[in-house]
């Protein structure tokens, strides 16, 4: 294996041991309308279309009316995690863009959205990248996962996660993760 890829499976191993229990308090158990849903899914396609280029995911979200966030707590994150974080008024739905060399990510997250309905978003990205789940790939699995896929690849690790629960939300929700890594 390549130095860079059993870095990738060791950090990720590592990661999902040393997990903090899930807060059940912000697991949403009621699932997010079917509009906020609608919007949630069209972000996400929006992040796969274009990954890994995340300034023209971030100009195709604003093109569809997201905005940068105003909220001040989530502007702290965004410069903590030196991302962008995009909003859609009247929706919950948050996309949050970064990128760091050649590793970058999309995670939209929705206030309300169930767990059940994070998996399902994540599908079209796993069908996509042919991503196959931690199991499958003799991995574990975060405890704030759903599930979770990657695809190893000669040019581009992906990997792709379902979660139950999301800390940028202020609310129950939760959000899926692309993360992209070019080589």
């Amino acid at each position: 294996m390549k130095p860079v890829v059993m870095f990738f499976v060791g950090v990720t191993l590592l990661l999902a041991g040393c997990a903090k229990p899930v807060n059940q308090k912000l697991v949403s158990t009621t699932p997010a309308t079917p509009q906020q849903f609608s919007e949630a899914k069209s972000a996400a396609s929006v992040c796969g279309r274009h990954a890994p280029n995340w300034v023209a995911a971030s100009t195709a979200l604003k093109a569809k009316g997201y905005t940068e966030t105003k909220n001040a707590r989530l502007a702290s994150i965004q410069r903590a995690q030196r991302a962008v974080i995009l909003e859609n008024s009247g929706t919950d739905v948050i996309v949050l863009l970064g990128s760091r060399g050649d590793e970058g990510a999309c995670f939209v997250g929705l206030a309300g959205m169930t767990p059940q309905q994070s998996f399902e978003l994540a599908q079209p990205w796993v069908k996509k990248f042919d991503a196959r789940t931690n199991a499958e790939r003799g991995q574990g699995l975060a405890k704030n996962a759903v599930q979770a896929w990657g695809t190893l690849e000669e040019k581009r690790i992906v990997y792709v996660a379902a979660y139950k629960t999301w800390d940028v939300l202020d609310a129950p929700g939760a959000a899926v993760r692309l993360l992209y890594i070019q080589r």
